[in-house]
């Protein structure tokens, strides 16, 4: 391991379902070394990354709090989407998850979310999750405005059962497109349905979509204008907040000295 690649292959052992590491079972999990596991953490635990846990055992330390805050305060997206999330889930006409999400690598990402009290269930979408990118309509709402080369690359990297189900998915994005919205049922979580449009700012290379996820039990035909509606409305006013967040970043860069 050299470089930064030696902390991420430390820091993707952590997940949900294992919180805490030793040493002895770092260096078994990465085949490396206890002398070379020991410095690299000494390292991390100076740098915060890591902090010492209960025993021997590590566990993620306070610098990914720190640094969650200033993205949460700095990144345009969730700066400018966030606050109408909720301000979303009370117009919409059932209860809702109303979800940002954007383009990471070739991997789709929450970046914040906002659940009515009384939606019951809970969905894949999550602050902070990796989701796949050709499943469920955040997903889509945010392939469907790549084109050309990149959208080639991105599909090519998911992995397609057959010629025709990748062609058959390439058909559906164009039908989005020309309806200005994705719908999809069941694709990523049971039970679930989901709505999303797309939200784009060229200038600081965002590519992302605002969702709103029902329960499939609540939907009724008469409730897609009314959702359509709310997140169209609520898609723009996120674009134009981004876009003048955008002109506040270039206006203070080339503020005199």
């Amino acid at each position: 391991m050299s470089g930064f690649q030696r902390y991420k292959k430390i820091l993707d052992l952590f997940s949900e379902d294992r919180i805490s590491w030793t040493v002895s079972e770092i260096s078994n999990e990465l085949k490396t070394p206890s002398s070379t596991i020991y410095r690299i953490v000494r390292e991390m635990v100076v740098a915060e990354f890591l902090e010492s846990a209960a025993g021997s055992y590590f566990r993620l330390g306070p610098a990914f709090i720190k640094y969650n805050r200033t993205i949460n305060l700095s990144d345009p997206l969730i700066r400018a989407g966030q606050p109408f999330l909720e301000k979303l889930a009370s117009e919409n006409p059932i209860v809702s998850v109303n979800v940002l999400a954007r383009l990471y690598g070739n991997k789709v990402m929450c970046v914040a979310d906002y659940k009515s009290p009384f939606f019951k269930n809970n969905t894949s979408y999550q602050k902070g999750k990796l989701m796949p990118l050709i499943y469920g309509a955040t997903s889509r709402a945010i392939i469907m405005q790549i084109t050309g080369r990149r959208l080639d690359e991105l599909i090519n990297s998911e992995k397609f059962f057959s010629v025709d189900e990748k062609n058959s998915f390439l058909e559906g994005l164009k039908v989005d497109r020309k309806k200005g919205y994705c719908f999809t049922q069941g694709q990523v979580d049971k039970g679930l349905i989901g709505f999303a449009v797309s939200i784009s700012n060229k200038k600081l290379g965002i590519e992302a979509s605002l969702s709103s996820i029902f329960n499939s039990s609540d939907f009724l035909l008469e409730h897609e204008p009314i959702i359509y509606a709310n997140l169209t409305s609520y898609g723009l006013l996120v674009e134009k907040y981004i876009n003048e967040i955008f002109n506040d970043i270039q206006n203070y860069h080339h503020k005199p000295n």
